[in-house]
């Protein structure tokens, strides 16, 4: 490694501070209401796709017109996320095709 050379790491590290701790507690439980422990609350949370973030952004953007002053940026960092993976899977989809293209020797 030369001199000054910074490597960074720019991989998504899990936390259960922040945003998801923010959601979990000002959400009401679903379903069977059941307390959560500790443990789960600590533990990432299942990967949502697109289509359940624009969803959760809608949700989130009605609280915020019935009142709820931190639920706008809730759900601005919702739908900048689902436009986020929206994008990933296109071009995650063409590069395959392109792969495709290239061992089928068809471009």
């Amino acid at each position: 490694m030369y001199y000054m050379q910074v490597h960074t790491n720019t991989r998504t590290q899990w936390s259960s501070n922040g945003l998801l701790r923010l959601l979990r507690a000002t959400l009401p439980p679903s379903g069977g209401r059941r307390v959560l422990a500790e443990s789960e609350l600590d533990s990432p949370p299942k990967r949502l796709s697109s289509e359940q973030l624009s969803a959760l952004a809608q949700k989130w953007r009605r609280r915020s017109e019935e009142g709820d002053e931190g639920a706008e940026s809730v759900a601005m960092a919702l739908e900048q996320l689902a436009q986020r993976r929206i994008r990933e899977k296109s071009t995650g989809m063409k590069a395959v095709g392109r792969r495709l293209s290239e061992l089928m020797q068809l471009s």
